[in-house]
């Protein structure tokens, strides 16, 4: 019987943001090849959660740096990835207005993930879903 080797929550985002980079870029970027790719990161930023969405975002940014300096998406020409980041608060209403101003602000955003609260995240992929806007969240063990 084989175990799996588990792996760290650094490489789980790294493999998240190219994942959903190099699988929803091309529907949009097949005209032009770009130069950056967009993904969109919700999380708490203010409030009692605010540490939780900190760390969230210290861990997409060191990602995103790491695809970056190695050459960017390569299934896009090298494309850069850019974090677009979007404070949910402290409630599942502004979580949901934060997905809002998302989706009117950024057309060119190919996915998201986050919100780290569950509640959250039900306000936020009810948005991104009528936006048909592709959304990544994580499931904790316990």
């Amino acid at each position: 019987m084989s175990t799996l080797t588990p792996f760290g929550r650094r490489t789980a985002i790294k493999m998240g943001l190219a994942g959903a980079a190099t699988m929803l870029a091309p529907r949009r970027a097949r005209a032009q090849n770009p130069k950056e790719v967009k993904i969109a990161l919700l999380v708490p930023l203010s409030g009692p959660w605010a540490r939780q969405g900190i760390l969230k975002q210290m861990g997409a940014e060191l990602a995103i740096e790491d695809v970056n300096n190695s050459g960017g998406v390569k299934a896009l020409g090298g494309a850069k990835l850019k974090l677009v980041i979007y404070d949910t608060g402290d409630s599942a209403e502004k979580a949901k207005n934060a997905a809002q101003r998302l989706v009117a602000q950024e057309p060119d955003v190919v996915g998201g993930m986050g919100s780290w609260l569950s509640s959250f995240t039900l306000a936020v992929t009810e948005v991104t879903e009528r936006a048909e806007l592709p959304w990544l969240t994580c499931r904790t063990r316990t």
